[in-house]
């Protein structure tokens, strides 16, 4: 009878300590993913409204039948260009990011007319100021650029 009540407290104990560890935890993870940090803030998708890339002075903006959209999620990024009147793709890229602080690396692991750039990884400086996202850095060594792209609702 003893040795059945010294299980029957153990499990009791076991399963208290189990809860309070999964309780924690989701806590915990609610906490690290809670809307506003910098990583949520980067995520989601995103539509380029003006470029400067290498020795321009001053940003253009796109083209009429262009479309350039970028999707980041918690992991991956993808952009893609595309002609509005064909519907089809010119280039495209994506892979994995880090995040670390202000500094936005990307992996291009993978990519349509990128193949110069494929195995690369390119860190930017990255800002959000309300629905805009400023990108800033080397897409290779010695070639600028610099995007703003607006949040798509």
């Amino acid at each position: 009878m003893k040795e059945n009540m010294k299980k029957g407290l153990l499990s009791i104990v076991f399963l208290s300590i189990m809860t309070v560890a999964l309780l924690t935890d989701c806590s915990v993870s609610r906490i690290e993913k809670a809307p506003g940090t910098i990583n949520k803030s980067i995520t989601g998708t995103w539509q380029m409204k003006m470029f400067k890339y290498g020795t321009s002075k001053t940003f253009s903006s796109l083209p009429q039948d262009m479309e350039y959209i970028k999707m980041i999620t918690d992991t991956h990024f993808l952009w893609v260009h595309y002609s509005k009147l064909t519907k089809k793709i010119n280039s495209s890229a994506g892979g994995s990011y880090t995040l670390n602080n202000d500094t936005y690396t990307e992996s291009i692991d993978f990519g349509l007319g990128m193949d110069s750039y494929l195995g690369s990884k390119p860190a930017y400086n990255i800002k959000i100021e309300g629905d805009l996202l400023f990108l800033t850095g080397n897409l290779v060594e010695g070639y600028k650029i610099e995007e703003i792209w607006e949040r798509v609702h």
